[in-house]
């Protein structure tokens, strides 16, 4: 169970306890004729349309938008509920900031036509293009006389994950006119792009903070720097079977070079300040079980008009259980599968692919191709 689903299983709170819109007009409508026969000593029974009971529900309208108020602003202090900027708030009691978007980078070769006698400046922020993306320079360079080509580390304009994935050659249309010919193009895949820290994996690193507030090694301190290393870290497990063994299974996503940062990492985590000196720290790849999905459901008669509406709820549904599936050590579910395209509004569903298979805490699922084969409409 991941840190998040811990939090849910706390006791669920109201700052305004059971209070319904219903229950407070009702209960105006109930003072007014109490305190209405104490100053008049009469009864009064306020109709449906009596301007009095309406001018009293306009009020409770009033009133119970300030208690949902103050209902949210009494569970935006609490991690469970939090959200927003109420949350990096909070995550700062605990010394943790959200990490921002980070653009996806690559080196770029800049290659003249011809060797000249004096030196070639590359401005800072030179744009190249690749099929729909522009990436630029991140330092002035120059190619130095007598030198055909100089390397540049270059940024994506766009930051997160969508600047990742590019190959090496994929970006090569210089964009900002230089006084020399030049050839241009990427000799590394373009990855590193990270989107802004979504507030689940703020929520869950905030709830790990107090494990790294000491080195005593636990799973939740190695949990927590592993996660504050990098946006690219998608999931880790950490498995101590040795006494000062500690072997951390990372899975990634967005890096070109995944072994490489797999060493950072594990560099990383070695600091002292974020280990027992005794901890000899291993980053590995967790071993990839591949599987399939093929489905076939059907739709009520009686959802026709929402027919098209359900095909693409199942295929986000499963696209979603591919996404839930891909956690190391979890077992391949095909129930989970059935739950989630069910509740998408299936009437019934066949599950061809995947059958049940145990995964090992040092393996992860990954899904390959997605069949979804829909049987059309059928009788309640």
């Amino acid at each position: 169970m991941s840190d998040v689903k811990k939090l849910q299983d706390y006791p669920d709170i109201s700052f305004i306890e059971a209070t319904s819109f219903e229950s407070l007009k009702d209960q105006m409508v109930q003072d007014y004729q109490k305190r209405y026969k104490e100053l008049t000593g009469e009864d009064v029974i306020l109709a449906p349309a009596d301007p009095d009971r309406l001018i009293l529900y306009s009020c409770a309208v009033a009133i119970y938008q300030g208690l949902q108020y103050e209902d949210k602003a009494g569970k935006m202090g609490l991690l469970k509920y939090s959200t927003g900027e109420f949350l990096d708030n909070l995550a700062a009691f605990k010394g943790v900031k959200r990490n921002e978007a980070v653009p996806a980078s690559t080196i770029l070769r800049f290659t003249l036509a011809a060797v000249l006698s004096r030196e070639a400046v590359i401005p800072v922020g030179t744009r190249v293009k690749g099929q729909e993306l522009y990436f630029e320079t991140t330092e002035r360079t120059v190619i130095p006389a007598g030198e055909l080509s100089v390397d540049i580390p270059a940024v994506c304009q766009v930051v997160g994950k969508t600047g990742n994935g590019y190959r090496a050659g994929d970006i090569n249309t210089l964009v900002d006119p230089l006084p020399y010919t030049l050839k241009v193009q990427n000799i590394s895949g373009t990855s590193g792009g990270s989107d802004r820290e979504t507030d689940e994996e703020l929520t869950e690193r905030i709830y790990l903070a107090p494990s790294s507030y000491s080195t005593a090694g636990p799973e939740a301190a190695y949990e927590y720097w592993v996660k504050s290393y990098s946006q690219s870290v998608e999931e880790c497990k950490i498995i101590s079977e040795t006494p000062g063994e500690v072997d951390i299974y990372v899975a990634i996503t967005g890096e070109d070079d995944a072994e490489a940062f797999r060493k950072q990492l594990e560099a990383f985590l070695r600091n002292d300040n974020r280990r027992p000196l005794t901890d000899h720290v291993i980053v590995k790849a967790p071993e990839e079980v591949s599987y399939e999905i093929e489905l076939t459901y059907t739709i009520s008669l009686s959802d026709k008009d929402t027919e098209e509406t359900i095909k693409a709820e199942v295929e986000n549904a499963s696209r979603n259980y591919a996404k839930w599936q891909k956690k190391i050590g979890r077992d391949i579910t095909p129930a989970r599968l059935i739950y989630e395209v069910m509740k998408a509004g299936a009437q019934s569903v066949t599950i061809a692919q995947p059958v049940y298979k145990e995964i090992l805490d040092t393996q992860i699922a990954v899904a390959g191709t997605l069949v979804i084969h829909y049987g059309g409409l059928k009788d309640d």
